[in-house]
Order: structure tokens, then sequence, then C-alpha cells
């Protein structure tokens, strides 16, 4: 059985303090019983659950809805803005019984929600006794949630504490890490930097070496080219701006042919001996070679060439005594083979 203690204030008797108890077991729509007491004088009344169903009837609500209000009225867990009144008065003039009624106020309106018959106690001392003993354990059971509750928030606290040493402690723990770590990236980033300024610097002195090269080389072909022009104006002076080939002095003395063919054996070998360079130069004017120099070698080489066997041809004839030739008739055959 539930039970409920309360106190209470009755509008015809504001001076007065009554305690109201109300019991009652699954809900107040199967009946409830009412206990009113003024610390000396006590009176008791029961519902019925024909007397809720009634009320509830004559007020034209739903039962559900009634028997909800009527325990937020009894029990005092009204909301705010509703308010409720209890008045008591005596069912007939002189009669010792009473009637309770509750009225419910809202929009500045009253009506009467219900309304129990009591009937005095013989014994009230009896009924403040359990009203007492009844306040004694709510207020046991009270200190034991009250102490159940210190020690849930004594637990909390200590836990709450622990959590804020923690929470101080890795707070601490991150800034040093944070300066650790922006120390590290400062000396990363200086270090990048300063690879940065060394690549750059080192692609500035490339850059200088390549367009130095490339001065270099330019000046160089210069050189080349003008190197290459005067090698040509050389080898056209040599050749004396002709491609002929240079006639050799004609001697005045002639020979038979078969004595200066067996007096000068070297006539064979010089008249083989032909001076390619004029034909050659023909050829290769319209394509100047680059190597000047190597030709320029490969020319004086064929000049001394001819040149000693000039000189040798000389000596050879020179060696050879002259004769004078006998005085004979030609003969028409080496008349011919003279032509």
């Amino acid at each position: 059985m539930k039970v409920s203690v309360r106190e209470i204030s009755i509008a015809s008797k504001p001076e007065c303090t009554f305690y109201f108890k109300l019991q009652w077991d699954k809900d107040l729509g199967a009946g409830f019983v009412v206990v009113l007491c003024d610390g000396v004088s006590a009176w008791s009344g029961e519902v019925s659950e024909e007397d809720v169903s009634r009320e509830a009837q004559e007020m034209e609500i739903p039962r559900e809805k009634y028997v909800s209000d009527l325990q937020l009225i009894l029990t005092g867990d009204v909301q705010a803005d509703q308010s409720y009144s209890f008045h008591l008065a005596p069912e007939q003039s002189g009669s010792h019984i009473l009637q309770l009624s509750y009225e419910k106020i809202q929009s500045n309106m009253s009506f009467r929600f219900g309304m129990v018959e009591l009937l005095p106690v013989p014994e009230p001392t009896k009924v403040i006794k359990e009203l007492i003993s009844y306040s004694l354990e709510c207020s046991a059971h009270l200190e034991a949630v009250k102490h159940k509750i210190q020690q849930e928030n004594q637990r909390l606290r200590n836990k709450q504490e622990h959590i804020t040493a923690k929470m101080e402690k890795y707070i601490k723990e991150k800034e040093i890490l944070e300066r650790e770590l922006y120390n590290r990236f400062v000396l990363i980033l200086n270090g990048k930097k300063a690879k940065i300024r060394t690549l750059q610097e080192r692609i500035k002195q490339l850059e200088n070496t390549i367009q130095e090269e490339k001065h270099s080389w330019k000046k160089g072909e210069s050189c080349h080219r003008e190197k290459h022009h005067a090698d040509e104006k050389i080898e056209n002076s040599d050749y004396g701006n002709t491609t002929d080939e240079e006639e050799e002095p004609k001697t005045q003395n002639f020979k038979p042919r078969n004595q200066v063919l067996a007096n000068n054996p070297v006539d064979d070998s010089l008249n083989d001996i032909a001076d390619v360079a004029p034909s050659r130069k023909r050829r290769q004017r319209g394509f100047p070679s680059l190597e000047s120099q190597t030709k320029k070698t490969a020319l004086g080489k064929r000049k001394t060439l001819r040149n000693n066997l000039h000189e040798e041809t000389k000596a050879e004839m020179s060696k050879v005594p002259f004769q004078q030739p006998t005085q004979v008739s030609p003969d028409p055959d080496d008349l011919f083979d003279d032509i």
C-alpha cells in the first residue's frame, strides 16, 4: 500500500495546521483512505471506486483524466501554474461528521473536484503516533538517500579532481610537446630555407657558367670563322687565283727521243706525278673544310715533294754528259715519232 503524508491549510480555518494522510493500493481510481489530524483530534474517511466514477461523470471528463488530476491535487504534485484549495465544514449543524472538499482553481475560477466524509477517530493518539512514525521513517529514508547521494557526490568530486589533475598534467605535457615540435619545426624550416638558398646560388652559378660558356663558344666560333677566311685567302694567294697547272720551264736543247729517254730515266716518274691541288681546290672551294690547318699541312707536303722531285731531276740531268747529236740523216719514222 502506498502512503502519502503532507501538510495542508484549510481555507475556512487558515489559523490551524492540518496533516493530511492518503493511502491507496494501485491507483486512486480503485479507492483510497483519508486521515486528517490537527495534532489533537483526528478524522478519517474512505472514498470507494464507485464514488470516483460518479464524480468523473458529474464533471463530464474522462475517468483516467479525473484520476490523474485527483492524484496531483491530493499528493501535492501539481504544476506551478495550477492551484487548489481545501474546505472543511460539518455535514450538518451540530453533527460530528465533517465534509472535506477539494477544489481546483483555474483561470480565476474554482470548481469542486471531489468530496469525502470524515468521521472522528476514537483514539486520535494512535493516529498521531502513526503520523510521527511515518514521518520518522520518511526522515530516515531521506537521510539514507541523502547519505547515498553525498557519497556519490564525493565520489564524483574525487573523480572530478582526479580528472582535473590529469587534465592539467596533459595540458602541461601538451604545451611542452608543442614547444618541442615548434622548435623542431623552426629548425627544419631554417634548414630547408638554407638548402633552398644554396640551391638558388648553385643555379645562379650554373647560369653564369652557361652564359660564359656560350660567350666563349661564340667568341671561338667567330675566331674560327676569321681564321677560316684567312686560310682561304692564303690558299687563293698561293695558287694565284687560278686552277691552271704551273708550267715547267721548257728546255732549249732538243734531243732525240731515244737518247733523252735513255739518258733521263726520271722523266717517266716526273710525267706520271701530277699536281692535283688545283683541281682539288676547284672542288673544295664550294665546300670549305673546317680543318684548314690539316689542309695547309697537306698542301705544304705536296709542294715540298714536287720541289724535291724537280731538284732530283735537275741533278740527274746535270750528271749526264751533254753529247752533240751526230749529223745523220733523219729517218722518216723517227721524224714521225718526234712529231
